[in-house]
């Protein structure tokens, strides 16, 4: 190993603050692993809806650019953690992101501040019941990070419910 690669190696996530995993590319690279896991070996599929929300409050910069993608993971992290957690996004709120609306922009916490667990504390479990724990852990702290906006996310929720009941009664 260079230089260059073992600097790489000691660097953190500069959006999530993950020590030591390469940066944003490492950090990423350790997202992608855990995906790969998760589509390859059924016990751990059933962690992907949080896996995804929870990397995504943490690199708000690449996956919360738009108002519209916020709204979806703060209120897919809210059902998560308030209602009941789901392998897909819950169809209330899938059908809800996907209708015509304008959503309040969040600003999201400093970086290095969206959390103080990362997916570096998930990524070495060893087993579904391990990785299912450290998931929820995960979620739970890019969760507490983003408590200014829970508010909002849980009016979005609720709005999605309403409209969903009542879409689903006129059928």
């Amino acid at each position: 190993m260079d230089a260059n690669e073992k600097n790489k190696n000691t660097v953190d996530c500069p959006s999530c603050g993950a020590p030591g995993v390469g940066g944003i590319d490492g950090c990423l690279a350790l997202f992608e692993t855990l995906g790969a896991r998760e589509f390859s070996e059924m016990d751990y599929f059933k962690m992907h809806r949080l896996t995804v929300d929870a990397y995504c409050l943490q690199h708000p910069e690449q996956y919360m650019i738009s108002s519209k993608s916020a709204a979806a993971h703060l209120a897919a992290m809210c059902w998560s953690m308030e209602i009941g957690m789901s392998i897909h996004m819950p169809d209330p709120i899938k059908l809800w992101v996907d209708g015509p609306r304008k959503y309040v922009c969040s600003l999201p916490p400093p970086f290095r501040e969206r959390g103080l667990i990362t997916i570096a504390d998930v990524v070495g479990a060893e087993n579904p019941e391990d990785y299912e724990t450290k998931v929820w852990e995960w979620a739970k702290s890019a969760w507490s990070a983003w408590s200014n906006h829970w508010e909002q996310a849980r009016a979005w929720v609720q709005e999605a419910i309403k409209e969903y009941e009542i879409n689903n009664q006129n059928k």
